[in-house]
């Protein structure tokens, strides 16, 4: 009992910790939108630390006999998080966090819509119903029965805007359970959560020097280059939380079991977004539109 209360604990930690995290992330890039520099620094920051508990666990930075399927699965793994991490920032700049969030149940629909087509499989009832909620969710949350004020269709369109950028992160985030559960058991959490970290923070680098981006803060005051500079660790030091906290999940229970109770995370995004940021448009249908997405995602993962 103590054993699946401990990683059904660190699966609900890891999905506070993935709401607060892109919560944090949309007001460090309101401060100044340095999205490769922020990137760079936090998931460094992370890798940082996950390399001081791999050498105060280990007594070493390095493993070895390390196999040709763990170096794929660690390219794929910091590769996708690296594209993930950086259209969700994308997203951010444009949409409410409590109207995209609840779009990233849709990567359940991809444990059961490709095997229909790829491998003839088909689906349990209990999927088929997951997937009609989130479906049914998805409408709700764009549908307006009344004509919409100028505003209220400017924040519709960046809202839109912001969606388009988030499914890019939403069909990454499908792929990246997958490479990580591969990665901590040809290796383990801390080396694999270590090196991926690494490499999101090198793929950061690479376009931060070939843009140059760290010439956008030069144009701010010192205040709010304390500000953006305190906040991207931050986020860093949630990166280091919320992945630690997954992957450590994961080495313990299946992945399916795991993401399902991570697909709980828009409803800290609802509160997130309702307290802090006053995203108070639609509440009541974003309320039920979040409720179906996720009891979708659920379904359509455990059924």
């Amino acid at each position: 009992m103590l054993y699946i209360m401990l990683w059904i604990s660190l699966s609900l930690a890891g999905a506070g910790l993935q709401a607060f995290g892109s919560a944090v992330s949309k007001k460090v890039l309101e401060i100044r939108d340095a999205k490769f520099l922020a990137g760079f620094v936090s998931y460094t920051l992370a890798g940082g630390i996950f390399l001081a508990a791999q050498y105060a666990s280990a007594g070493s930075i390095w493993r070895g006999g390390l196999s040709v399927k763990f170096w794929w699965a660690i390219f794929l793994l910091g590769f996708v998080n690296f594209f993930g991490a950086l259209f969700l920032y994308k997203a951010l700049e444009y949409a409410e966090l409590n109207y995209v969030m609840p779009f990233m149940t849709l990567t359940s629909l991809s444990l059961i819509i490709p095997p229909i087509f790829l491998l003839g499989e088909i689906p349990s009832p209990g999927s088929v119903f997951g997937m009609a909620l989130i479906v049914l969710g998805a409408l709700l949350i764009n549908h307006s029965k009344r004509e919409l004020t100028e505003d209220e269709e400017e924040l519709r369109a960046r809202n839109q805007k912001g969606l388009k950028y988030f499914f890019v992160t939403a069909v990454c985030f499908t792929v990246l359970p997958t490479f990580g559960k591969i990665a901590i058991q040809e290796s383990s959490v801390l080396f694999a959560s270590m090196l991926s970290h690494f490499m999101v923070g090198f793929c950061f680098l690479i376009v931060l020097v070939r843009t140059k981006e760290w010439g956008l803060l030069r144009n701010i005051s010192s205040i709010q280059k304390r500000a953006f500079f305190a906040g991207v660790i931050v986020m860093g030091l949630i990166h280091f939380s919320e992945n630690g906290s997954i992957n450590l999940a994961m080495s313990q229970a299946p992945v399916a079991q795991v993401f399902a109770i991570k697909r709980l995370m828009p409803f800290f995004a609802f509160l997130i977004g309702f307290l802090y940021f006053k995203e108070r448009d639609n509440l009541p249908k974003k309320i039920a539109a979040t409720a179906l997405m996720v009891a979708g995602a659920i379904a359509t993962i455990l059924l």
